[in-house]
Formats: structure tokens, C-alpha cells, sequence
């Protein structure tokens, strides 16, 4: 069983994100790589890449694709983060697409020349324990090793956050360490003596062996023509022609070449030498030595490489390089961080002067202490910031962005390097976003509406507060699809469900429009809501989210179901109010009375029935209240200073409203031409209650009037009698009756409150 931990140090030796630590404890004694020691200048350096590098970076390496990686990629793996580091796929298989064994396969073998995955989508775990969804482009490129089989001695995974819409920045760290081969002739492999006028070349056995000649006839001398048939052809002719010009020029010789070995082999090599001259001026020995360089050749070969793949990732990310040496005051900005601050090509000024001279006096203070925090030993070493600056020459004002590392020696800060891009687009389009999405909650806000995104692959169903409220539920509880479902009222789930399927097929990707009633979860109200939505697909084609909104529209709901009750109402009341004035006009024009007087008692008749339905129509013909009816009536026959009311409010249903109205009128019109309200002195009382009946509560009212002429009984029943003994005995299920005292009239009528 292999031990996934750290081996021989306690995982809580490291601090967060110290990757670099973790590197260096590892046993890689234990793995394909072998001991640190022994590792390839090509390994090493690519490692010291990706572990400068503030970008998520990886290396599969090797035959069995051993993982190493940086602190910007751990988060990448979760959970996984930090058992596989040293891991083969054998023994730690990958869980992304961002690490494929079959596409580094092809790029280890030299098949493929890299390979490059646009917006993946992946799930990051950061140190802090919180989780972000983020679409990544992910690179993967041949990392060169002359002493692997094809060439390639691993594959570089570089991940690039394409989130925020910007091009892909990695935080590209130059090498801290140059190689450098000091050639001593004291480490030469090998020496010569060459006697030119005898053309006798006497060497020692390693310069025999690299030249592929015998050692023992090497040291008895041979001639030049036996040890150049080991030159490379491509090397012969400008080694020839730098030897014949030092011979007749110059005293030293000084030249790299190639010599091809005995078994076919290529090894590189460094002359020195020396020519000695007679009296005359004749070039008569040359004596030197010979270095075999083919490590530091190599090793320069892919620190080339490496770089020019560095310039070219630098460069299509568009960033700016810097190097700063505290110490020596040497400082470089290459050609796009200068034109990124606007500067001329020509010598810089004080990287220091130039940052108090550009940024931004708001942001320049935080700069500043962040330079110096990172040129602290105490500290990360790092810096990160966003600043704003006047760009030189046009003063347009640009935000910019820069990653840098500081490395020491002893506590003093070498050489600080870092990279600046520009990101006044980026930064831009976030403002703009900020504005449009301020803009729509406003728009939302106002127009009271709720918002819905369901994830279809993880089945997760996220709601805006007012979405909450919608469903009678508290803002942010725990609610997913079935809770949406189960808060539907029954008879509209199955329409509101074929909605959604339908919205989520590939081939139909139809809009949704419905409308459903709700269940409040917690509060139990139903709600009537108004749904609109569209899903979402990727590239195959299969739904990836379903997102739309809502609008609680019962007040809608009620208004409609309101304004059907109320045309039905009226189409039942225009029917009755026709009947009424029929009955009226019949009773009022009979042979019996004279024309003008029926002329005035059908239009008082009249102005009493409109007078109760324009109380109803300003009621919405829901009812009436009887106060309300009562105070109508004290304005058309003589002011409320004739009548005495005592009793409570009652609601009354628009049908009784019409009913009780005219009935008081004929008693109050009969009041005025005959009885109390015919005399200055003459008082009516209406008094009423209500008390329980046997199925709805019963209106009793009293009609008493005093202070009149005396009253005597009539000789017959006139149309106003009948009208409100008979008619609202017919109409409200009550009773009426007319007592003719002769102190004044007494009217008690009593009937059912169906309102």
C-alpha cells in the first residue's frame, strides 16, 4: 500500500499554501523521479516555474506522470489536495478534465505538440474552506528534457480563469538561477601539443577518446587530419576558418564544437588554447586543453527553451515583465511594461519615482505598502494589487494589475520580479455589471418581481427573497425542486411540470408561461403567480440551467374573479332593476290618479332606486352599509336635523340594499306629503338591531314617527304599501307591517341577512 501522506514531515509543519515546502520534504526517493538530487536541470527548472508562478499550475512527469504542483492549482484538486502530490495516475487517478492521461500521453511520446481545453468548468476549494464554480481554460504543453526518449520530459497543465472575461494572465516567475559554467583549465578532460611545422598532434588519453583515436598513438603523436574526422560537418568548416585566423592573428584560441563519438554520440566541447610564434612570426606550436561542456550545453539548450516558451505565454497574455535588484539598483522593464505605463523605449527612471509620479494618489498609498510588505522578510514575499494610474504622454487614466515575488539572501531582499497587465477592460465591464445588475434589482424591486435559476445538473433550485415570499416561505430557508412542486396547488402541477420538461428538451427549447396557484409552505396563503423562463444547453447540447421569473398576480386573480361575480351581478340586477320600474310604472299610472301626480311619484320612485344603486356602484356592488343608505335618505327628504337613527352599522348584501332603500323611501316620500315630515315640528326615529335567526343573523327596524298631523288609517292599499309589506317579504325573506297610529305612522320591518 503506498503511504499518500507527506513523508517525513507532519502535515502540520507546513502553512497554508506553502507548496514549495512540500516539494522540498517530499520523499521522491520513493517515486519514478528518483532523488531531488538527481533530477534532470529541465525538471528542476520546469518545478521552480510553476512553484514562482501565482497562477494554478501543474507538471505530469516522466513515464508514470508523477503530479507536482503549485499553491494557485491545490484548490484545484479539493479534498485531494495534498495526498497526490508525487502521485502517479496509477495511484491517484484525476477527477477533472484538467488532467487527461491520453492527451499527455500523446504530448510525452511527441505526438501531440500540446493541447488546449477552452471553458471547462470546474469547482475550486479554497484555504479558507468556501467553494466557487469558475470556467477555466486549460493549456497543456510539452516541457522539453533532452535526456527523456522523445524529447519531452513532462507536461505543464496551466489552468487560466476565463470567469471575468479577461485573457489569460499566468503568473510567470523568471528563474532565479542562471547557469553559469565556470571553464578552469585545471577541469579540462583533456590537453593537447600541437607541433604545427611537423603536423603532429601528442595528446592524453581523454582527448584521444573524445577525437575516437587510439590513446597510445595519440601519445606519440598524430596528425591533425586523424582527430578532425571526429568534428561535426556542421561544425568542421567554421572551426577551420576561426583556427586558420587565430594562427596567423592572434596568440589565443577559444571555440564550441560538437564531436561525434565512437558510438555515435554527441558530445559538445570548449578549446583553449595558445599559439607560439618564432623569431620570425610563424605560428610553430598551438597547446591547449579541451572541456567537455555537454551538461551546461543541455541544460542552456532548455533554459532557452523555456524562456522562449515563458516569452510566448508572457507575450499572449499581454503582460509586462519587471526585475528589480534592491542591492545593486539594476532594474529591467521590457518593451510591454513600458508601453503599458506609457513610457518612452529609452532608459526608465527610478521604478519608484515612476509609481509616485503615475498612480493614482488614492491608490498610491496602498501600493506602496504593499511593495514594501512583500520586500519584508517576515512576510509572504508576494504582492497582488489593483491600482489605477495616468498613463504617461496622454494621461489616460488605466487600471492595471501586477503579480510579483521578492527572493533573499540572508534577510536582504535580491531581486524582486513580477509581471503588470492591464485590466481597465476587465475592470470596465465588472463596473458595468455592477451598474446592470443595481439596474435590474431596481427594475425588479419595482415592479415586485421574484427570480428563480435552477441548476439542472445538481438539481439545486436558488430563489431571490421575493421568490421566497411567493411561495409563503422565509427568505433563504432550504428549498429545492420538490419543495417548489410540493408548494404547487394540485390540480396545476402537472401543467406547471410539462412547462419545465418542455423548456429543458434540446429540440423543442420552448419558453415557459404559465400561471399557478400556490401554497404558502409556512404561512398556508394561496397565491396565484405568473411564471416566464428559458433553459440553457452546452455544447452537446444537454440542458445545463432552467432561469426565469416571477409575479405574484392574485390581486390580478381576485380582480378578474371580481369582475365576472360583478357582471353577472349587474346583467341579475339590470334584469331586476327593468322589473322594478315596470312594477313601478304599473302600479304609479293607473286609472286612479292624475297624470301629473303619477308623473311625480314614478320619478321620486326613480330617484330612490338610482339613489340606492349609485351607494352600491361605489361599493363595487359588494354591498352597502346601512348607515350609508340611511344618510342618502336624510339628505333627499329634509336633512339629518328630521330624524333620529339609533343603531350600529350592518353590511348589506346589494340585494337587500335595493330592497330596504326603496321601502324607506315610500315611507319617508308618504312622511312628507302626509305624515311628521309634513310639519316643521314633525320628527321620524329609525331605530334597528340585529338578532339571531335560524340560519343567517335578521335585521329588525323600526319606522316611528311623531309630531305630525293625526294620523287615520286609509280607505285602501295604495302601490307604497304593498311595495314594502309584500315586496320585501317576497324579496328579503322578511316581513313588514304598517301600523297607521294616529300619533304617527309606525313601520316594523325584520328580514334575513344573507350578506
Amino acid at each position: 500500500m503506498v503511504d499518500t501522506r507527506d513523508q517525513g514531515l507532519a502535515l502540520e509543519t507546513f502553512a497554508p499554501g506553502d507548496m514549495r515546502a512540500r516539494i522540498e520534504a517530499y520523499d521522491w526517493a520513493a517515486t519514478s523521479l528518483g532523488l531531488r538530487e538527481t533530477w534532470s536541470p529541465s525538471l528542476n527548472f520546469a518545478v521552480d516555474m510553476i512553484v514562482a508562478s501565482r497562477f494554478p499550475s501543474a507538471l505530469r512527469w516522466g513515464s508514470e506522470l508523477v503530479l507536482i504542483y503549485n499553491d494557485a492549482y491545490a484548490p484545484m484538486l479539493g479534498e485531494r489536495h495534498p495526498r497526490v502530490l508525487g502521485k502517479s495516475f496509477a495511484e491517484a487517478p484525476p477527477t477533472s478534465a484538467a488532467d487527461a492521461e491520453g492527451p499527455e500521453r500523446a504530448i510525452l511520446t511527441g505526438a501531440s505538440g500540446g493541447t488546449v481545453i477552452e471553458d471547462l468548468f470546474l469547482t475550486t476549494i479554497h484555504p479558507d474552506g468556501s467553494v466557487t464554480d469558475g470556467y477555466f481554460t486549460i493549456r497543456l504543453s510539452p516541457m522539453p528534457d533532452a535526456a527523456a526518449p522523445s524529447g519531452v520530459g513532462g507536461v505543464l497543465i496551466a489552468l487560466n480563469d476565463v470567469t471575468r472575461r479577461v485573457q489569460a494572465e499566468q503568473a510567470l516567475r523568471s528563474s532565479e538561477e542562471r547557469y553559469e559554467l565556470a571553464l578552469q583549465a585545471a577541469s579540462g578532460v583533456g590537453t593537447w601539443d600541437w607541433d604545427i611545422v611537423g603536423d603532429r598532434i601528442y595528446a592524453d588519453p581523454r582527448y584521444a577518446v573524445f577525437h575516437s583515436v587510439d590513446p597510445e598513438r595519440a601519445a606519440g603523436g598524430l596528425p591533425f587530419a586523424d582527430y578532425r574526422k571526429a568534428v561535426h560537418p556542421d561544425d568542421f568548416a567554421r572551426l577551420l576558418k576561426s583556427g586558420r585566423a587565430d594562427l596567423k592573428t592572434t596568440g589565443d584560441f577559444d571555440e564550441e564544437y560538437r564531436l561525434i563519438q565512437a558510438d555515435g554520440s554527441i558530445r559538445w566541447v570548449q578549446t583553449r588554447g595558445r599559439v607560439e610564434r618564432n623569431a620570425q612570426g610563424w605560428a610553430v606550436r598551438h597547446r591547449g586543453v579541451m572541456v567537455d561542456i555537454t551538461e551546461r550545453k543541455r541544460i542552456e539548450q532548455a533554459l532557452e527553451a523555456a524562456q522562449a516558451d515563458l516569452r510566448i505565454a508572457v507575450d499572449a497574455a499581454g503582460l509586462g515583465r519587471w526585475d528589480h535588484n534592491p542591492q545593486t539598483g539594476e532594474r529591467l522593464w521590457d518593451k510591454r511594461c513600458r508601453e503599458i505605463y506609457g513610457l518612452p523605449d529609452n532608459m526608465i527612471e527610478n521604478p519608484l519615482d515612476i509609481l509616485e509620479r503615475l498612480v493614482h494618489p488614492d491608490d498610491l498609498p496602498s501600493l506602496m505598502d504593499a511593495i514594501r510588505a512583500a520586500m519584508d522578510p517576515a512576510n509572504d514575499n508576494t504582492i497582488n494589487r489593483e491600482y489605477r494610474i495616468r498613463r504617461d504622454g496622454d494621461g489616460a487614466l488605466r487600471w492595471l494589475e501586477t503579480f510579483g515575488q521578492a527572493f533573499f539572501d540572508d534577510d536582504r531582499c535580491i531581486r524582486f520580479v513580477g509581471v503588470v497587465s492591464d485590466v481597465t477592460e476587465r475592470k470596465e465591464a465588472e463596473a458595468d455589471q455592477v451598474l446592470r445588475e443595481a439596474t435590474m434589482a431596481l427594475a425588479l424591486d419595482a415592479g415586485n418581481v421574484g427570480t428563480w435559476d435552477y441548476d439542472v445538473r445538481k438539481r439545486q433550485l436558488r430563489w431571490s427573497e421575493r421568490g421566497y415570499d411567493m411561495f409563503g416561505m422565509t427568505p433563504g430557508a432550504d428549498a429545492g425542486l420538490d419543495d417548489f412542486f410540493a408548494a404547487m396547488h394540485p390540480e396545476d402541477r402537472e401543467p406547471t411540470r410539462k412547462a419545465l420538461l418542455a423548456a429543458m428538451d434540446p429540440v423543442r427549447r420552448a419558453y415557459i408561461d404559465v400561471e399557478y396557484r400556490t401554497i404558502g409552505r409556512d404561512d398556508r396563503q394561496e397565491r396565484w403567480i405568473s411564471a416566464k423562463g428559458r433553459g440553457f444547453f452546452d455544447e452537446a447540447g444537454k440542458p445545463t440551467r432552467v432561469v426565469g421569473a416571477t409575479v405574484d398576480i392574485t390581486d390580478r386573480k381576485r380582480a378578474e374573479l371580481h369582475l365576472r361575480l360583478l357582471v353577472n351581478e349587474l346583467n341579475h340586477r339590470v334584469k331586476n332593476s327593468l322589473a322594478t320600474i315596470q312594477a313601478i310604472a304599473a302600479q304609479t299610472f293607473h286609472a286612479a290618479r292624475s297624470l301629473p301626480q303619477a308623473q311625480e311619484a314614478f320619478s321620486a320612485r326613480i330617484v330612490a332606486l338610482a339613489e340606492a344603486h349609485d351607494l352600491l356602484t361605489r361599493e363595487n356592488w359588494e354591498g352597502a352599509d346601512l348607515l350609508d343608505l340611511l344618510g342618502r335618505l336624510e339628505d333627499l327628504h329634509g336633512g339629518p336635523g328630521r330624524f333620529t337613527t339609533e343603531g350600529g352599522s350592518v353590511r348589506l348584501s346589494p340585494r337587500m340594499a335595493l330592497s330596504l332603500s326603496m321601502a324607506l323611501h315610500e315611507l319617508a316620500t308618504n312622511a312628507v306629503k302626509y305624515g311628521a315630515l309634513s310639519t316643521q315640528k314633525g320628527q321620524v326615529r329609525i331605530a334597528w338591531t340585529v338578532v339571531p335567526g335560524p340560519v343567517h343573523p335578521r335585521l329588525a327596524l323600526t319606522w316611528t314617527e311623531s309630531g305630525g298631523p293625526p294620523v287615520s288609517p286609509p280607505t285602501r292599499r295604495g302601490f307604497g304599501s304593498r311595495l314594502i309589506e309584500r315586496g320585501l317579504a317576497s324579496e328579503l325573506s322578511g316581513e313588514a307591517h304598517i301600523d297607521f297610529r294616529p300619533e304617527g305612522v309606525v313601520c316594523r320591518i325584520e328580514a334575513a341577512l344573507d350578506g
